[in-house]
């Protein structure tokens, strides 16, 4: 051995290399528990591989499928899993330019890159359809580009496919313009595909399985429940190695913590107000627990909307009046705290004889906002309870299921109209069409670029997108979306669906703010901002569909709009992916329409 060797043996190998452990926080950090695999549906699909359950089969297939001039595509194989599988082609160019290479390929080129799979029962699956919507395709498959490795002269390409395939031939189609590859299809064994789906191993059969989930109609995949993360990181193995020494690390600076010795309530965020110890400081310094924030309120207030119980009680007992009104909304801090859905706050200001029952707002109580709530235990044994008739329960119970068709669905960006008494043939010729240049689409059998249709459009280009409208019959009416646009929402559009009949838009500025407008027989009768507090002039079906309510899960925070906005055209709708999922039919605008010009 040598003396370097020797050396590093009795000192360590590794010794001066590492970097001591940061100091251990306060709290460890939140645990993500995996749940048990839950399999896609009969009629669904998988839109990613499952790689965090299964350990896949492989089936290798090495051959040409593709060549050029300075380019050659290989396949390589299969990556199996239960119920989906990934193609694995690798990419190889003997001449690329500088700054160029394969990420080339995946711009909006006419002459880039394309790959399909042709099933045994004739269906056709390619790499250039899509959807315009989130939420995936409903029960046809889908072929979806996965990350890959390479760079310069040669890039791997993983081409994820939902489902299985069927029985049969199969066939893989590449073309490839820019690069002079002519369409080439080459045969892959369908039957091996099926039966390493065999082979693919569950890592973790044993796990919990996940809480029982509620479908959200056709054009939505799968749903995670909102207790559950599933989470990859992009490190890989480098995840797994100590971090190399870092003399200096980087900390950003932390923000100072708030000072307790202060006879004021300037410096505090609404978080500091989860803190008794804070809050007993600062009025022991003189704060005044009767202080207001302007129109909005007093500290009592505030603390009933992000405090704590503790903090809300503490306050309660120091202040002369626990039912003090805002100067702007004239609402109490127990208002505040049921709007919030906090219920430890409702409970605590409750036991500090806070009012429940004096009408405050629109002629309405904060026990009678509560009664609507999980928080109507807290109310019902005080005196001058009233409870609900069973019609306003039938009602709320109503209105409650209507949100729950729209959980879930992505709308930023979106407008959609809601319109009642009009035909979806008859909202095609109000727009300036015609249900025979609009027809019906088929998107099983020919989902077209983007899931749009033959000779579709790209629903995400923001200024061609502008000119297209979709449309869905329901009963009772119609329903118009633009996925990435304002349009659906316009008082032209409006006033031209609702001759003779009620049409509401809803508008989900992802600028900020939603804004909703009524349109009754041509005419424009409402404008408002949906999500402000209601008012004592707002309309009923807002305190119905719980608009005043904060206290909402994420998946359910555009439901309830949705909802209010059906109801405000006259429509109940039984399936969210008429907003969600692809529209039956699309309506481009003609060229100097006057629905264009607003």
């Amino acid at each position: 051995m040598s003396e370097r060797a020797a050396t590093l043996a009795a000192m360590g190998f590794f010794e001066g290399l590492t970097t001591p452990d940061p100091e251990p926080v306060p709290a460890p950090p939140e645990e993500f528990r995996l749940p048990r695999y839950a399999p896609p549906a009969a009629d669904g699909g998988e839109e990613h591989p499952p790689e965090q359950w299964f350990a896949p089969a492989w089936v290798e297939q090495l051959a040409e499928a593709g060549r050029g001039a300075e380019a050659r595509i290989m396949v390589n194989g299969w990556e199996v899993y239960r119920h989906s599988a990934t193609l694995r082609l690798n990419v190889f160019l003997r001449v690329t330019k500088s700054g160029g290479g394969l990420h080339q390929l995946w711009q909006r080129s006419s002459g880039g890159l394309r790959c399909g799979l042709l099933f045994a029962d004739g269906r056709r699956i390619t790499t250039l359809d899509g959807q315009p919507y989130p939420g995936g395709s409903g029960g046809r498959p889908t072929l979806s580009l996965r990350p890959g490795m390479g760079g310069g002269h040669h890039y791997a390409v993983n081409l994820h496919l939902s489902r299985l395939p069927p029985e049969g031939d199969l066939d893989l189609v590449v073309e490839w313009p820019d690069q002079g590859v002519p369409e080439t299809h080459t045969g892959l064994d369908a039957a091996a595909v099926l039966a390493a789906s065999r082979r693919a191993v569950e890592v973790w059969p044993d796990l919990a399985p996940p809480p029982a989930r509620r479908g959200l109609g056709r054009g939505l995949g799968p749903v995670v429940p909102a207790d559950v993360v599933v989470f990859s990181s992009s490190g890989g193995a480098s995840d797994l190695l100590a971090p190399r020494p870092a003399p200096q690390p980087y900390s950003p600076p932390a923000p100072p913590p708030p000072v307790h010795e202060q006879g004021d309530w300037e410096g505090l965020g609404r978080t500091a107000f989860q803190d008794l110890a804070l809050i007993r400081a600062r009025m022991a310094h003189g704060a005044d627990p009767e202080h207001r924030f302007g129109e909005e309120g007093t500290v009592l207030h505030l603390a009933a909307e992000c405090g704590s119980a503790e903090v809300v009680g503490e306050l309660a007992r120091n202040v002369a009046d626990v039912d003090v009104r805002s100067g702007f909304y004239g609402d109490t801090p127990l208002w505040r705290a049921v709007c919030a859905g906090n219920a430890d706050s409702v409970a605590a200001l409750l036991a500090a004889g806070a009012d429940a029952w004096t009408p405050l707002v629109a002629g309405r109580s904060a026990g009678s906002l509560a009664l609507r709530t999980p928080m109507a235990p807290l109310v019902k044994a005080l005196p001058g309870y009233v409870p609900l008739t069973d019609a306003e329960r039938a009602e709320q119970a109503d209105a409650d299921a209507d949100a729950l068709v729209f959980r879930g669905i992505h709308t930023e960006g979106v407008s959609v109209a809601f319109v009642a008494g009009v035909s979806e043939e008859d909202v095609v010729r109000r727009l300036g069409s015609d249900p025979e240049r609009s027809p019906v689409l088929d998107l099983d059998v020919e989902p077209g670029p983007y899931g749009t249709g033959p000779g579709g459009f790209d629903p995400y280009e923001y200024e061609t997108s502008l000119r297209f409208l979709g449309v869905t019959g329901v009963e009772g009416g119609c329903v118009v979306v633009q996925p990435m646009g304002y349009r659906a929402s316009t008082p032209a559009v409006l006033a031209a669906l609702s001759p003779g009949a009620r049409a509401y838009g809803l508008y989900f500025n992802p600028k900020g703010g939603t804004f909703g407008r009524l349109s009754v027989d041509g005419r424009d009768e409402l404008q408002e901002e949906i999500g402000m507090r209601p008012g004592a002039d707002a309309p009923e079906p807002q305190w119905l569909y719980r608009l005043w309510s904060w206290g909402r899960g994420e998946t359910a925070w555009s439901a309830r709009e949705l909802a209010y906005s059906a109801a405000m055209a006259g429509l109940r709708i039984a399936d969210g992916a008429v907003v969600s999922g692809p529209p039956r039919r699309w309506v481009e605008l003609p060229e100097g329409s006057a629905l264009l010009k607003w």
